[in-house]
């Protein structure tokens, strides 16, 4: 037989085949035995008595059957260790020994910096870091589109943003992680597990936050995440090697992203129109408040307006205006909103709003506010039809931009990461001295994040500025006619 690398702890000591079912193995299941799964660290492929550390190691058993391994001049000069004594290792294990020099220090720039460029407080980043790196380091393809995404930051940190999708390093860690991801997608093992759905979410974030404007290109991460978390349902539970916690978090990842390809997009609805329409979007119960998710700096029922003003777009010809029913209910369903978050502060998922100081409290409500009036904007251009110059559209243009200048730059993590979506939407419609404040908004965010997609929505609002053909050509139109695929994130 061969040898099982994923077997439980009883199959292994046994040397035995383990047919790897959880949460109870066959052999296990019939010997009516506890089964338990642990996930086994090798440092070099030897043991220490046989490596040539070993003169250097000593184990140290603190209990039946569990030991750790410290250095000969460490130990306690008595044959066992008191219940009450405090063992320390001289050095902490490095989890990144496997990895070679360059590869360290991606992962490393990914925990330090990187993993901000998405965070909007420091307790989400050290929850992604979490729940995100263990998992990339036993899967291949989740590897290498994290340091993917490490490598287009460390190009923009170095003023080479226009430059990141002509970047070899980078495209050739993509296409590893490509190659390994196929590979895990064929594989029964590996095949509908929430790892494949993280790396389909950070080959996405590459793509998008790499300026990518080809179609089939980050929009083929969304649809390919759609169908894995398909199959990951009809398994009936999630992954044994994923959290609860994490699952929550690609669920939202997915949802959050499909509204704003709804919201800024050309394409058709992702998951089909019937996953788009909405009927009271903004109808909530105690228990189920409507939240406004951390992770993307808006409610959960402003996710649901943007999905229908996505396909009510769709749906309309390019002429004409949508149905106006339609329409009315999008609209007055964002009103409500507005009038709701003006009534009380907005609702954390549990868990959140303890590591928010008051100012943090603000800067989520003000981005949440900025949210709702780009939504406003999109049922005036794209649904209605109406022109630039229209005074309800230059209303909400001004106000994400004061929302946006209030929150602004701050020391440490902010919403301010979430506003490259509504200062774009904004910058297409403004006016005269709006459009300087919106460049010097962007530029800011650049300079700050470093995220080159920021940088070629900046570039993309000045092209529209100087080639739109009148004011009636919204930017979906305009975005038709240049046959580009871009999302402004």
């Amino acid at each position: 037989m061969s040898r099982s690398f994923g077997g439980c702890k009883r199959c292994k000591s046994r040397r035995q085949k383990c047919d790897e079912q959880r949460p109870t193995c066959g052999r296990c299941k019939t010997a009516e035995t506890p089964c338990r799964y642990a996930m086994q660290l090798q440092w070099g492929g030897r043991a220490f008595s046989r490596s040539r550390f070993g003169s250097c190691m000593q184990k140290l058993e603190y209990s039946p059957g569990e030991f750790i391994y410290s250095t000969a001049n460490a130990s306690p000069t008595t044959e066992t260790v008191p219940a009450t004594a405090t063992i320390t290792l001289p050095k902490s294990v490095d989890p990144f020994s496997s990895l070679d020099t360059k590869q360290k220090s991606l992962l490393h720039h990914f925990l330090s910096d990187a993993s901000q460029i998405t965070a909007c407080h420091s307790g989400m980043q050290q929850e992604i870091c979490r729940m995100l790196v263990p998992m990339a380091l036993q899967t291949p393809s989740l590897l290498y589109a994290t340091m993917a995404l490490s490598a287009i930051h460390i190009e923009a940190l170095h003023n080479q943003s226009e430059n990141v999708k002509s970047a070899p390093d980078i495209a050739r860690l993509m296409a590893m992680s490509l190659e390994h991801f196929r590979k895990e997608l064929q594989s029964p093992a590996t095949r509908g597990t929430d790892a494949l759905l993280a790396t389909a979410r950070t080959l996405c974030l590459a793509e998008i936050h790499s300026g990518a404007i080809q179609p089939n290109s980050w929009r083929a991460h969304i649809e390919g995440a759609q169908a894995l978390m398909v199959a990951v349902r009809s398994k009936g539970d999630s992954s044994p090697s994923s959290s609860e916690g994490f699952r929550r978090y690609l669920d939202r990842w997915y949802r959050s992203i499909v509204s704003l390809t709804a919201l800024t997009g050309n394409g058709p609805p992702i998951g089909g129109l019937e996953c788009q329409t909405i009927a009271k979007a903004v109808s909530t119960t105690t228990e189920t408040p409507d939240y406004l998710d951390d992770y993307w700096g808006f409610t959960v029922s402003l996710s649901a307006v943007f999905r229908g003003i996505g396909a009510a777009a769709w749906q309309t010809p390019p002429d004409q205006a949508a149905d106006d029913a339609e329409v009315t209910e999008l609209e007055s369903s964002v009103r409500q909103l507005i009038d709701r978050g003006a009534e009380a502060p907005p609702t954390f998922y549990p868990g959140v709003v303890e590591g928010l100081s008051t100012d943090h409290i603000l800067r989520f409500t003000l981005c949440n506010e900025a949210f709702q009036h780009s939504a406003l904007i999109q049922i005036e251009r794209r649904l209605r039809r109406l022109p630039a110059t229209s005074p309800s559209v230059q209303r909400s243009v001004k106000k994400i931009i004061e929302c946006s200048e209030h929150i602004g730059p701050s020391p440490g993590l902010s919403p301010w990461t979430m506003l490259t979506t509504p200062l774009f939407i904004a910058g297409c419609e403004a006016q005269g001295e709006d459009r300087d404040r919106v460049r010097k908004l962007l530029s800011s965010l650049h300079d700050t994040i470093r995220v080159p997609n920021v940088l070629q929505s900046l570039k993309f609002l000045e092209q529209y500025w100087a080639h739109q053909l009148d004011e009636n050509e919204s930017w979906n139109r305009f975005l038709d006619r240049m046959r580009f695929d871009f999302i402004p994130y």
